[in-house]
């Protein structure tokens, strides 16, 4: 969570300069607090260290789109599933491609695209 805080404040400078400047953060719905509460999660039994500091960067999301809300920027977070990668050593259901799409469709958003979501490739995820 400190990484996204420090290198989004750090670019923040430059993105103001941009007509279309794009925020987009790797998010967990693993991290979300509102499926996390509900008891018949099936993922539920593995919220710990991980989910909780995805909890933290979903947070740090919506602060920074609610922030930038009157401006041209556009803060997203994508989930992009069980990617394999070097995290679960390499395990994942989806491949680097995949996983991908979600974020890529957030960075090349139009003006008219949304701030302030969370979502994955099957659309809105509770924050």
């Amino acid at each position: 969570m400190f990484g996204i805080i420090a290198v989004t404040q750090a670019m923040l400078p430059l993105l103001s300069e941009s007509p279309a400047g794009r925020i987009v953060n790797t998010a967990s719905s693993g991290g979300s607090l509102t499926l996390n509460s509900d008891p018949a999660n099936p993922h539920r039994g593995m919220f710990g260290n991980y989910s909780v500091s995805k909890s933290a960067s979903h947070s740090v999301t919506l602060a920074f789109a609610l922030a930038r809300e009157s401006t041209s920027i556009k803060v997203n977070a994508s989930c992009q599933g069980f990617t394999a990668t070097a995290l679960n050593n390499f395990r994942g259901t989806r491949s680097v491609g995949d996983g991908a799409r979600g974020p890529v469709r957030l960075a090349l958003i139009g003006d008219d695209g949304p701030t302030g979501t969370f979502s994955d490739e099957n659309g809105s995820v509770p924050w």
